[in-house]
């Protein structure tokens, strides 16, 4: 059932998503850049010396602020369509990409892969829900 909100309520809902999901994007730019400098630092020095500590680091950030993403979504009742896409993004950055991430390490390559199409999915799902609460704000 729809529910009927005046615009201006609208973009004051609106208003801590846009916010929440454009940091995120922006650290999930930074978090690629810096797994292309760790991969080729690495290549580079022929040895491990930290290079993946910094994206490690971001990557927690980014898992939290999937969650408080996924909280304000539901704080500020966005639509099911919203809540269900941050649910999807909570669950591939809190539980899946740090395991995806130690398996790629520890056992078979292919599960790194899997690491960064997750990665991949995270962005175009965070990049979703900011984009619809750009629109929202702008009715």
């Amino acid at each position: 059932m729809a529910q009927s909100t005046s615009p201006t309520s609208t973009r004051n809902t609106s208003r801590p998503l846009t916010i929440t999901a454009g940091v995120t994007l922006a650290l999930i730019a930074v978090q690629f850049a810096l797994a292309g400098y760790g991969t080729f630092e690495r290549q580079y020095h022929k040895a491990d010396d930290g290079w993946f500590e910094p994206h490690q680091a971001v990557g927690y950030t980014i898992a939290l602020l999937t969650l408080v993403l996924l909280l304000v979504a539901v704080f500020t009742h966005q639509g099911r369509g919203t809540i269900v896409r941050a649910s999807v993004l909570a669950v591939l950055a809190v539980p899946l990409q740090p395991v995806l991430a130690g398996l790629g390490t520890d056992t078979n390559p292919w599960f790194g892969v899997l690491h960064a199409l997750s990665g991949v999915a995270i962005a175009a799902l965070t990049g979703m829900i900011f984009g619809q609460s750009l629109r929202s704000r702008e009715q």
